[in-house]
């Protein structure tokens, strides 16, 4: 499965996990994709043939995926359709983030039912999206999740981080909350790096993912590593994308076809205990 840290802060609101997918006793694969970065688009209705290309609103929405990949993967899909075609009617028509997660959500209980009426359990995922909500002026982010029942399983749409506040998803959230409530100074990228380095929780490895909330718009970031020992030394550090360790990005540009793959990266320093090593 996974860990996805979602916080708010008084200065962002990001979505942080780590790379591992799961295949039970087939093993795992350790460069999955797990935040992604969605176009949001609202269009009025079109008085003129111009105003069939026209938008009003473009941002950039944040997803997270927890759980069956699967089912996960499908739901995204299906997400990415619906978010850039978005028209509305009257001037009474509800711009806000949970209305727009009501559009989305339909398809989420669908494909979850029809998934998990094969795999059962092992077919359902967990859903965070994220985006500038129009209604409030501020990020606002969705949960969408399932509840087993002994009958029937249920699905919800909740609003979460109305505060500043750090929530934890996935197979590692006990773990990583254990590691967080005991200290509690700790950012989203030590408590992931911490529960890949215990190997305790088999389903959480790999390495960090990122996005973030710059103002309106969510961007993914690649990831800073600096490994330093309890004296503040530097051990080693590291440039992750995606779950990709990146060398030299200018070195490879400066031969044909002299391109590279611009990314953004967010630093982080992560003290190594003598069992970590």
């Amino acid at each position: 499965m996974t860990l996805v840290i979602a916080e708010r802060t008084d200065k962002e609101v990001s979505f942080s996990a780590d790379t591992r997918i799961s295949f039970g006793n087939q093993g795992h694969f350790d460069k999955a994709i797990k935040i992604f970065s969605v176009p949001f688009k609202l269009k009025g209705p079109a008085k003129t043939r111009e105003d069939f290309d026209k938008f009003e609103f473009e941002y950039n929405y944040g997803m997270a995926v927890i759980g069956s990949a699967i089912n996960a993967y499908t739901v995204k899909d299906s997400i990415v359709e619906v978010l850039p075609n978005i028209t509305y009617l009257t001037n009474l028509s509800d711009f806000s983030i949970p209305s727009i997660g009501k559009l989305v959500f339909d398809s989420y209980v669908e494909i979850s039912k029809e998934i998990a009426s094969s795999l059962r359990g092992a077919g359902l995922c967990e859903i965070l999206l994220g985006g500038f909500c129009l209604k409030q002026g501020r990020i606002r982010v969705l949960h969408f999740y399932p509840k087993i029942g002994k009958e029937n399983t249920e699905y919800y749409l909740d609003e979460i981080l109305l505060t500043n506040k750090m929530r934890f998803f996935g197979s590692g959230k006990e773990l990583a909350k254990q590691i967080y409530e005991n200290d509690k100074s700790l950012n989203p990228f030590q408590i992931i790096k911490k529960v890949i380095n215990t190997k305790s929780e088999k389903t959480v490895g790999g390495n960090i993912q990122s996005g973030t909330f710059y103002g309106k718009e969510f961007s993914i970031n690649g990831v800073l590593e600096k490994i330093v020992d309890k004296k503040g030394n530097t051990i080693e550090t590291n440039k992750y994308r995606r779950g990709f360790k990146i060398r030299d990005e200018i070195k490879s540009a400066k031969n044909p076809p002299y391109l590279f793959i611009r990314y953004g990266y967010k630093p982080y320093e992560f003290v190594q205990d003598d069992s970590e090593e």
